[in-house]
């Protein structure tokens, strides 16, 4: 069962503080599934701060985990994105570099595109 049908028919006795945790938890997942890092830190800061007071069960732990698996996806998503990016960016400036030498230019002199910024 997805984490999302699990959150939506929680028992009527769980408490506002576990329905609270899991949609901090939720929230965090589909903040990162948009890109909103600062979202997901965030929903995971008061996360940590309702855990402080408060036993977690083995039922509500499996079922945050699910959403944090979810989350660490993501993140590693992400960063291999950054990290493709970057090698681009590495490729493109190396490349320019070598237009730049081939112009008679230095690496230090600056192109007056850069001059006038």
């Amino acid at each position: 069962m997805k984490p999302e049908t699990r959150n939506q028919q929680l028992p009527s006795n769980a408490t506002a503080w576990e329905q609270n945790l899991r949609a901090l938890t939720a929230q965090a997942s589909q903040a990162a599934e948009l890109g909103q890092w600062d979202q997901v830190e965030e929903c995971y800061r008061l996360r940590g701060e309702h855990l402080l007071d408060h036993p977690m069960f083995p039922a509500l732990a499996t079922d945050l985990t699910v959403f944090d698996q979810e989350v660490a996806a993501r993140i590693a998503n992400a960063r291999l994105a950054v990290q493709s990016q970057l090698v681009e960016t590495t490729k493109i400036r190396q490349n320019l570099q070598g237009v730049r030498s081939w112009q008679g230019l230095s690496e230090t002199e600056r192109p007056l595109m850069d001059q006038l910024a």
